[in-house]
């Protein structure tokens, strides 16, 4: 069955792509999603007409797509994790954070149109894409450092404690008190 894609769709095409797609998934799920049109029929004019239609909205939003690539690569990415000395991660920096980093600085996308090879398990500086669209990706990359607090939490932790005197809470005390007017009956 060939349909057009009104949309983009993942691993299958791009917006005014003409594909082959299998009969069941094209009748039950693309087209009424409306993510697809049938490429045959009585509609072809209106095909025709609305393919020239998606391919100006195509275009548009490549324009888009590589305007906000222009504003990714000015980025300047840094994630800050614990380390031990050999410079190993404590843990590992995936897609996931990544993505949590963009969103911090006011970039929206889905968590697979970040490609990244292996989880960042080392500290320096390592590179990733954004899939922003079908045909537009970017290279960035993201400064990994490491965590210099720990130091000043292990001497917190070494230090005594000001206020050890602990008083006991009134609610304790009311329990010490039935106790022993429970003893006494």
């Amino acid at each position: 069955m060939k349909v057009i894609l009104t949309k983009d769709v993942e691993n299958l095409g791009s917006l005014g792509d003409t594909i082959e797609v299998k009969p069941g998934y094209g009748r039950n799920y693309l087209i009424p999603q409306g993510v697809a049109l049938l490429a045959k029929g009585k509609a072809s004019k209106e095909v025709r007409h609305r393919l020239q239609y998606l391919e100006k909205l195509r275009e548009g939003k490549i324009a888009l797509a590589l305007e906000q690539a222009d504003k990714l690569k000015a980025l300047k990415l840094e994630v800050i994790r614990k380390a031990g000395p050999s410079g190993r991660l404590f843990g590992s920096v995936t897609n996931r954070d990544l993505n949590l980093l963009l969103k911090e600085n006011d970039f929206e996308f889905n968590r697979r149109s970040i490609q990244l090879n292996s989880p960042i398990r080392d500290i320096g500086t390592h590179e990733f894409n954004v899939r922003i669209h079908s045909e537009v990706s970017v290279t960035l990359q993201v400064q990994v450092s490491a965590d210099t607090e720990d130091n000043s939490a292990e001497q917190a932790a070494e230090s005594p404690a000001t206020d050890q005197n602990v008083e006991a809470t009134p609610l304790e005390n009311d329990k010490t008190e039935t106790t022993q007017n429970n003893e006494q009956d």
